[in-house]
């Protein structure tokens, strides 16, 4: 082709272009590049996860103390209100305590007061040292005659003579045949018999007398109220033997106390007494005023093995 003349020189016919092909290298770098944004771009995210994480845990352990915290102020409040109440109890115990240890005294000195009575009132065997004397019929073989055969047996008003006369020598407990004597105790005759706590006694008449041994012995021998009982003896051949003993016993009444018109006292001001009426009865043999026995001590009851 032939060259213009208007063709510009620098224009010429350019060499066809090739596609450029980046190197290994680029490659490379190009790939670490993109694996950094990426680290980059998770390190932010998780980051920021955990900033909202602790914001919102740190929200929650707040509610979780405060629950705790009321919690603590609740059952703290439960417990001073159980010491209190376990104080008040602890006070009520104490309080029954002291009360029943009063309560037990007072019923210990009831109890002793009662036991001292049933002493007294015979209701008790005792036993302690003093005198058995043993009184009986006239031993003659016969009656003589033109005497009387009742100077030749004993009688109740001989056996109330013995009687008072213990008591009068300081006698603590008295027995006969084996019934005691009290207060209203009764010696009477009925036909040649001895009635006494409406028991029938019958010779020989054993008299148990708890006392000073000796001062009970020089009463019967020698009191003048014995005097007529000891002549008598001598003269109608009436047994009498008297021994002192280191224990004699005496056992408890028996018998019943049947109360049929006396009762408590009013001493109310309006309160009138219904008078009992008079009737006869049998004389009862006196018996001291209650004292606290020297010589009589309740009998030791044996015990069971």
């Amino acid at each position: 082709m032939a060259r213009s003349p208007f063709s510009l020189p620098a224009l010429r016919e350019a060499p066809p272009r090739r596609l450029a092909v980046p190197s290994a290298g680029v490659i490379a770098l190009s790939t670490v590049l993109i694996l950094i944004g990426v680290l980059g771009g998770g390190l932010l995210s998780l980051k920021g996860q955990q900033q909202a994480g602790k914001i919102g845990g740190g929200a929650l352990r707040q509610g979780s103390q405060q629950v705790v915290a009321s919690t603590i102020t609740r059952l703290e409040t439960e417990q001073n209100d159980l010491k209190r109440e376990l104080a008040d109890a602890r006070a009520q115990l104490d309080q029954l305590q002291t009360t029943s240890a009063q309560e037990k005294d007072q019923l210990s000195d009831i109890t002793s007061a009662i036991a001292a009575e049933r002493v007294g009132a015979g209701l008790v065997p005792l036993e302690g040292q003093g005198v058995i004397a043993v009184f009986q019929d006239s031993s003659a073989p016969a009656v003589p005659p033109n005497e009387d055969p009742n100077n030749y047996i004993l009688h109740d008003y001989m056996l109330r003579d013995v009687l008072n006369t213990l008591w009068a020598g300081g006698a603590e407990a008295v027995s006969i045949n084996g019934e005691r004597v009290l207060a209203t105790t009764s010696l009477y005759c009925v036909g040649t018999t001895v009635i006494c706590n409406a028991t029938r006694l019958s010779p020989p008449y054993e008299v148990h007398a708890i006392g000073n041994p000796d001062a009970l012995a020089a009463a019967l021998h020698d009191s003048p109220q014995m005097q007529q009982f000891n002549l008598r003896a001598q003269i109608y051949d009436l047994p009498i033997a008297i021994r002192k003993e280191v224990k004699v016993p005496v056992p408890a009444y028996s018998g019943a106390f049947a109360l049929k018109f006396a009762h408590p006292a009013d001493n109310s001001a309006d309160g009138a007494l219904t008078p009992a009426p008079t009737q006869p009865a049998p004389t009862p043999t006196p018996a001291p005023a209650t004292v606290t026995p020297a010589y009589a001590a309740p009998t030791a009851t044996p015990t069971k093995k």
